[in-house]
């Protein structure tokens, strides 16, 4: 929809631009001059840089390195949870983070508890509020589990 009422303003546009080249530049020339189509032209190619120029969204990043092997190995909701913790630089409180990525408050504490299981974060309470802390890098166990061969 607005794509359309973009194009109507350029094209309405190029008629205003004609109609002042024809008045002060061209008198002797007809009212729509063979110049209308480069103008509507060159009024479509400006509206469309200046569209795609405000609408443009940039791309999340994704954590790079180690918790990006975590995120990728977790489910969802874990893995929505870690990244946005991540983002947030390693602490947030869980209601937060369940608001800004639309989950119920039980779905959210259900996940931070299999993260906590899997000894990815530490659960705190702070004045009455569960605040999810990532484990630092460090702490985390990345040994196989009990010696096994996983390249069978």
């Amino acid at each position: 929809m607005r794509l359309v009422v973009l194009i109507a303003i350029a094209v309405t546009a190029a008629f205003l631009l004609d109609y002042v080249h024809v008045r002060v530049m061209c008198p002797l020339c007809p009212f729509p001059s063979p110049m209308l189509p480069v103008f509507a032209l060159l009024v479509i190619l400006t509206a469309a840089v200046f569209y795609f120029f405000f609408t443009f969204k940039p791309v999340k990043t994704q954590p790079q390195g180690l918790p990006l092997v975590i995120s990728n190995l977790l489910r969802e909701p874990e893995r929505s949870i870690y990244i946005k913790i991540y983002e947030k630089g390693g602490e947030a409180y869980l209601s937060e983070v369940a608001k800004e990525l639309g989950l119920r408050k039980l779905r959210a504490w259900r996940a931070a508890q299999r993260l906590a299981e899997k000894n990815l974060v530490v659960l705190e309470k702070k004045s009455g509020r569960l605040v999810v802390r990532l484990r630092p890098l460090e702490e985390l166990s990345i040994q196989p589990i009990h010696r096994q061969n996983y390249k069978q």
